[in-house]
């Protein structure tokens, strides 16, 4: 047996009562407004093994029961280091959805940390995160329960928050083995890409018809509001009821079920006639959906930030193709909020004017005010457009995210100005973010740079011989010494020019057929003026009618189409049917 020293005993039993009075600090964010059924963000449950794994509402209950059994001492230096960098990132104006985000990550980070039993403290941490991006790998490949790029940004997210608490230099993800995959960029087909703006388009007639539908008149009054589309479509908003049709006791069979359908119509009564925000709320959702996704589009901000605006006193300058929109302020000008087509001022204007009659005492609340059953928040909830995504399908039109709207309109901008740093600049971007992720490739587009290149690098000039050229004689290389020399000048010179190009069509062989016609009445009229010199001439126009000749030969070896070509030019000349361009120096060769 055994027996301890007394001063290590000692030791041990004041670390234990050490652990059990020690007092926990603060690890919540009270700048954060939540609304009243929501959980306050709070580290603490990182503090005990398996606290990250428990429900965030009930960790507070069982912390106070003790249940997670004491604190591990070793991890308040960490957990406190993490907490201090988010509630910085909250106080420099980070996005309060981003840490959301990212508190979830790390209670990922240490839910598995807790199960592997790997060390969590300042010490240790570097090696828990490279072990764990291995876990996170072996996922990838061999289990395959997520994919590369999920691994990727849950690593990089926990990575850049102990990148701070650490003071690394680099980032710990370069340690591991995580990458992220390289996007590939789908090309859309002129139609495919013509379907993308004419989906869009639709979907913002159906915003405007909506908006233009739930007026006050409509939302206060009588049950169901009929929406009707400039598409003929109509549907029908029973502002959370029921339609008649669809209750279970619309033709009761008994007793009991008569009695239930006439409580149940006692009850539709009163909602009916409770025109207030609580039974109505659903239809000024709809119309706040609708408007949002109007807003986003035309100005092209970010979904989180046209969320938190606030409803100011606005003030608009004119400009080349619309308005800015100022914060008024007395007797100076206020910063610029954002920017608005003139032809949305109308459309701005008159939400405005809606919203102070919908909420006539939230006047700087938000611009958007989303009613909710918990309370107003300024934090996003769960599920976002789901009247709108419901009313789109049952219309058979495609739903149109915010970041989908944003892209369309970031892309249609680039392919009219063409401009990166005008288009970087309304979209909020950086030019390399622009082209990195925004930027989609289009068929038509690269049809265009691509004709718009060769225009310029081998520009088409009309050419003395059947063809097109740049208008700059250069012979090509091996060119026979007795071959007509390339001038712009000769037809004959051009058929040995290097910049001479030939065309892909009827036409074209039909002119060359008749030019070759032309050389053959030549050289049989030709007569020698002097002996001895009988050769040259007859050697330049022969091998102007071998050039030609080896011309339509491979026009009617290449296809079908090209020797249909060849056949019916060479039927025409048996007709005496030439091209117009060769047809009078034929006739006068001939003497018709």
């Amino acid at each position: 047996m055994l027996f301890l020293r007394p001063s290590l005993v000692l030791q041990g039993a004041l670390e234990m009562l050490n652990v059990l009075d020690l007092t926990l600090p603060t690890l919540t964010f009270p700048d954060v407004s939540l609304g009243m059924k929501k959980t306050p963000w709070d580290l603490r449950p990182l503090l005990f093994k398996g606290g990250a794994a428990a429900q965030a509402n009930r960790l507070a209950g069982l912390i106070d029961a003790g249940a997670l059994g004491p604190p591990v001492v070793e991890r308040l230096e960490l957990v406190q280091k993490i907490h201090e960098e988010l509630q910085a990132k909250l106080a420099g104006g980070g996005s309060k959805q981003t840490v959301k985000t990212e508190i979830g990550d790390i209670r990922v980070f240490f839910r598995w940390a807790d199960a592997s039993d790997h060390p969590l403290n300042l010490d240790a941490i570097e090696t828990t995160y490279l072990c764990w991006s291995d876990y996170l790998l072996h996922r990838v490949r061999i289990v395959k329960d997520i994919n590369e790029v999920s691994a990727y940004r849950l690593a990089r997210t926990v990575g850049a928050i102990l990148d701070k608490v650490l003071e690394r230099a680099k980032p710990i993800l370069l340690r591991t083995r995580l990458t992220y995959p390289p996007r590939r960029k789908r090309v859309l087909g002129l139609q495919a890409d013509k379907q993308s703006l004419s989906e869009t388009f639709e979907f913002g007639h159906a915003l405007l018809d909506i908006v233009d539908a739930l007026t006050l008149d409509a939302i206060w009054g009588p049950l169901p509001l009929r929406i009707r589309l400039r598409t003929g479509q109509e549907i029908e908003k029973w502002s959370g009821l029921i339609a008649p049709e669809k209750l279970r006791c619309a033709n009761p069979q008994n007793r009991s079920q008569r009695s239930h359908a006439k409580v149940s119509k006692r009850k539709r009564i009163d909602y009916e006639n409770d025109r207030t925000l609580r039974t109505r709320s659903p239809l000024v959702n709809l119309r706040l959906e609708a408007e949002l996704l109007l807003f986003i589009g035309q100005t092209g901000m970010n979904f989180s930030q046209a969320l938190q605006l606030k409803v100011r006193q606005y003030s608009y300058k004119s400009t080349i193709d619309g308005y800015e929109v100022r914060d008024y302020k007395h007797r100076r000008q206020g910063e610029v909020l954002f920017e608005i087509h003139s032809d949305y001022k109308e459309v701005f204007d008159r939400y405005l004017t809606w919203r102070k009659s919908i909420f006539p005492r939230d006047t700087e609340g938000l611009l958007f005010p989303f009613i909710r059953r918990c309370g107003p928040s300024e934090d996003m909830p769960k599920k976002f457009f789901w009247q709108l995504s419901a009313l789109c399908q049952k219309l058979g039109l495609s739903f149109i995210p915010p970041s989908r709207l944003r892209n369309t309109r970031v892309n249609w901008l680039l392919r009219r100005s063409r401009d990166t740093d005008l288009t970087s600049q309304q979209a909020q971007h950086s030019k390399e973010t622009l082209v990195r992720i925004y930027e989609e490739p289009s068929l038509q587009i690269a049809m265009v740079e691509v004709a718009r290149f060769w225009q310029s690098n081998d520009p088409a000039l009309p050419s003395p011989a059947p063809g097109i050229c740049d208008g700059v004689p250069v012979p090509i290389i091996g060119i026979n010494p007795e071959a007509a020399q390339p001038d712009c000048i000769r037809p004959t010179g051009c058929l040995w020019c290097e910049h001479h190009r030939d065309i892909d069509s009827q036409d074209y062989v039909w002119s060359m057929a008749s030019m070759r016609h032309l050389k053959i009445l030549a050289l049989k009229g030709f007569r020698a003026p002097v002996e001895g010199k009988t050769d040259e001439p007859p050697s330049l126009v022969e091998m102007a009618i071998e050039r030609l000749t080896a011309k339509l030969r491979w026009f009617r070896q290449s296809n079908e189409l090209r020797r249909g070509w060849v056949v019916e030019a060479l039927a025409r000349i048996d007709e005496a049917v030439y091209h117009p361009y060769w047809h009078y120096l034929i006739v006068a060769v001939e003497g018709d």
